[in-house]
């Protein structure tokens, strides 16, 4: 997404960093060392942030006998902050590049149409493959709640299937070996 780098190289690496791991952690207060360590960010420089955000009403300080902790404030501000600096994951294009230099696979289609949390894939290729895509198909799960249904054919096989109108409707080749 070409917004997002323009935003990334306006604004301070470590101050996107500092907004980043608040928003991955909403409800978490942090320590300022503790919330530096995360960023990578040094303590100093965290505390100089810090100052910065307070102010903007971006987090809140939050005293504790004689410590300080911070943690976001859920507001309109920071919704269309997290939404500015999301950066869109296609799980899809995830998935095509890691089969694609997987050895003896021909071409990826994706059936059907993609939803939000799945889509339905054909592999036409050696069916050899299958453990290295299932590890494909469990990472893209487990870091992107995507599920990746699908299934290995051979080129003669989806070619008879498709004549036989078994894969007929919607298909998109995703990939296709060169």
């Amino acid at each position: 997404m070409p917004d997002i780098d323009i935003l990334k190289q306006l604004f301070d690496k470590k101050i996107l960093r500092i907004i980043d791991v608040f928003l991955q952690n909403k409800d978490k207060q942090f320590y300022l060392r503790e919330l530096g360590r995360a960023a990578n960010v040094s303590p100093a420089t965290t505390y100089r942030i810090i100052g910065k955000l307070v102010k903007s009403e971006i987090i809140e300080e939050i005293k504790i006998s004689k410590f300080k902790v911070y943690k976001i404030i859920i507001s309109e501000k920071t919704r269309g902050l997290a939404k500015l600096l999301k950066e869109e994951v296609n799980p899809l294009e995830i998935f095509v590049e890691k089969t694609k230099i997987i050895d003896g696979i021909d071409s990826v289609i994706l059936h059907g149409k993609k939803t939000s949390k799945s889509a339905n894939i054909l592999i036409i290729g050696d069916d050899n493959v299958s453990k290295k895509v299932d590890g494909v198909v469990m990472d893209i799960k487990q870091k992107h709640n995507f599920n990746i249904d699908f299934l290995i054919l051979s080129d003669l096989q989806f070619r008879q299937m498709t004549k036989l109108g078994v894969y007929s409707g919607d298909k998109k080749i995703l990939w296709k070996k060169e």
